[in-house]
């Protein structure tokens, strides 16, 4: 008894589950340029469409409802937040629905704001530009019809010079730049000679000098700095040579003046040392003083002596 019961309960989902997606599914979901586009189910009318997106490529990403998507339109257009996305769109009519039907993920050809990666390899006198293509999709669908335009200038000062373009289908670029001089690059996709997508991020590089040029310079300063070093000593010992009686005076060192009482002392020539005052006896740091004063009463009691023989 329970089995048969087991056995109804699951006849009866599957009833409903037949009964849930019971429309048929949108036809021929693919993308085409910048649109994902659909056909509606076979004998099927007024029915909404219900739209949803997400970028991861795991089954358990979580789906978002695409809200621009008017629910009754066959198409959508694909804007650039939606690269590298995948779609998934159903058919619902009232509380009927249709399985999934899936659409290819969004590349570069389906997006129109795809830009060229850029590298730059810089070396002396020139530098490497190498692009390459985020997916591979505008090369395969348009070939030689899609271009890189390469655009460089020269930062100087501030300013910038007059930019330059270059044209090629190379993925490689050789530019041969004037060394020690910034550049900046950019690039953009061309197609059949229009711009086609994005700018690139510009990128800057200062070229480095050749080896041989840096050897020159540094030559080139030791040589002028001998040179003005020698020309320097030259002055200099002509001006040595122009003024050397002035120069010689003011090496010689300073004369010290004998006191105007010494040179009378040393002039006369009669012995008598002219006086001078002297501070106290009690002063200890003049005891000099003192014997001079002693000195003196003596030459002076002697000449009395001298005096009193001759009368």
């Amino acid at each position: 008894m329970t089995r048969h019961v087991c056995v109804g309960a699951v006849l009866m989902l599957l009833i409903n589950i037949e009964g849930t997606f019971c429309l048929y599914p949108p036809q021929d979901v693919k993308l085409v340029g910048s649109y994902l586009q659909w056909k509606k189910p076979p004998d099927e009318d007024s029915v909404l469409y219900l739209l949803q997106y997400k970028h991861g490529s795991k089954s358990d990403d979580e789906w978002y409802n695409v809200m621009s998507h008017n629910e009754t339109e066959l198409r959508f257009k694909i804007t650039p937040e939606f690269y590298e996305a995948v779609f998934r769109v159903r058919a619902e009519k009232g509380y009927n629905m249709s399985e999934w039907q899936y659409s290819k993920k969004v590349q570069c050809v389906n997006a129109n704001s795809c830009v060229p990666v850029m590298k730059l390899s810089v070396k002396p006198e020139k530098v490497y530009v190498t692009m390459e293509h985020m997916d591979e999709s505008l090369e395969k669908e348009h070939g030689e019809n899609i271009q890189f335009n390469v655009s460089f200038w020269k930062v100087d000062n501030g300013g910038y010079s007059k930019v330059e373009f270059i044209i090629t289908n190379s993925r490689k670029q050789k530019l041969e730049l004037e060394s020690g001089q910034n550049y900046c690059f950019q690039v953009q996709y061309l197609f059949y000679e229009k711009p086609y997508g994005n700018v690139s991020n510009q990128s800057c590089a200062i070229i480095p000098e050749p080896p041989e040029m840096i050897k020159s310079r540094d030559l080139l300063f030791i040589i002028l700095t001998t040179l003005l070093f020698t020309a320097m000593c030259g002055v200099c010992i002509f001006l040595l040579f122009k003024h050397h009686k002035k120069v010689k005076q003011l090496l010689q060192p300073l004369r010290l003046e004998i006191p105007d009482h010494y040179l009378e002392f040393l002039r006369s020539g009669d012995g008598e040392f002219p006086l001078q005052a002297c501070p106290s006896p009690s002063s200890q740091s003049l005891q000099s003083c003192d014997m001079i004063i002693v000195i003196e009463n003596s030459s002076v009691k002697q000449k009395g002596q001298e005096e009193e023989q001759v009368f």
